[in-house]
C-alpha cells in the first residue's frame, strides 16, 4: 500500500498551515507556566486533515510511518481516513527510532505490530457519547490519564499506556511528550522522543473492573440493554406461569 496521500495544492497548504501554525495552549492562570511549554497546532481545527497527513507534514515520523506500512497496514489506513482517524498518535520521532537500533526489527512481525500499537489510542469517549481531543492541556490539567491502546483493543489483553504531568512535563510511559502537538480533522499527534517497547497488562481485577465500565457506560450498553429487558419480560412471563399452575383449583 502507498502512503501517497493524493493531496491538492490546497491540501498540501492546509497540512503545512496545521503544521507550522503552533496554537499556543490556553491554561487557566494556575497552570500558566507548565502550559507555557506546550503548543497545539491546529489551524482551522485540522478540518479535512487525516492523521497521516499531519505524520507526513511534521517531517520527523517517516520511520514510523513505514514502520506501519510495513507491519500494520490496516491500521495505516485507518489513520488514513479522515472519519476513521479520531485517534491519537503517539508518535515516536525517527531519531527515537534510530536510538532504539535494530530492536524493533529483529522482533516478529506480530510483536513489532503490537509495539506500533502501543502507540495508537482510540477516542476517549464519555457517557455523554463526546470524543475529546487529546491535547497537551487536557493532560496537563489531567495530571494522570489512562490511555486505551490499539493493541490492547486489538488483542483484547486492554494493555493501556499511562500519562503523567509531573512537574509541569508531560510523559507517556517515562517517554518525554515534544513541546507540540498537532491536530487532524477528529485526532491529534503528539511527537514523543523515545519508543514504547512494552506496557505491562492489567490485572485481573482491574482488567474486570475497566471491562464493567465500558458495559455499563459507553459503546456497550445497547447490548446490555437488549438483553436484559427482553430477560427481564420473559422471567416475568416464566414466573407468572408457574405461579398459576402451582394453584390450587377451586
Amino acid at each position: 500500500m502507498s502512503r501517497a496521500t493524493g493531496l491538492t495544492t490546497t491540501g498540501l497548504v492546509a497540512v503545512a498551515a496545521v503544521v507550522t501554525a503552533a496554537v499556543v495552549v490556553s491554561p487557566p492562570a494556575s497552570a500558566q507556566t507548565d502550559a507555557e511549554a506546550y503548543t497545539f497546532a491546529c489551524e482551522d481545527g485540522g478540518v479535512g486533515l487525516h492523521l497521516v497527513d499531519v505524520l507526513e507534514a511534521t517531517g520527523e515520523h517517516g520511520t514510523f510511518l513505514d514502520l506501519m506500512q510495513r507491519y500494520d497496514p490496516e491500521g495505516l489506513a485507518i489513520l488514513s481516513d479522515v472519519v476513521l482517524a479520531d485517534k491519537t498518535v503517539w508518535a515516536p520521532t525517527d531519531a527515537a527510532f534510530d536510538a532504539l537500533g535494530d530492536t524493533l526489527t529483529s522482533l516478529s512481525d506480530a510483536q513489532a505490530k503490537e509495539v506500533l500499537g502501543f502507540h495508537i489510542s482510540p477516542p476517549r469517549r464519555t457517557p455523554g457519547g463526546d470524543y475529546p481531543i487529546v491535547t497537551p492541556q487536557l493532560l496537563l490539567d489531567a495530571g494522570e490519564m489512562e490511555h486505551r491502546t490499539r493493541t490492547g483493543v486489538l488483542t483484547g489483553s486492554d494493555q493501556r499506556t499511562r500519562t503523567t504531568a509531573d512537574d509541569g512535563v508531560l510523559r507517556i510511559e517515562g517517554i518525554t511528550i515534544g513541546s507540540t502537538a498537532w491536530c487532524a480533522e477528529a485526532g491529534s499527534v503528539l511527537a514523543i522522543d523515545g519508543v514504547i517497547t512494552d506496557v505491562t497488562p492489567p490485572s485481573r481485577p482491574v482488567w474486570l473492573w475497566n471491562r464493567l465500565v465500558r458495559i455499563l457506560l459507553y459503546d456497550d450498553i445497547r447490548f446490555v440493554i437488549y438483553a436484559t429487558v427482553p430477560a427481564i419480560v420473559i422471567g416475568s412471563l416464566v414466573s407468572g406461569a408457574v405461579r398459576r399452575r402451582g394453584q390450587p383449583e377451586t
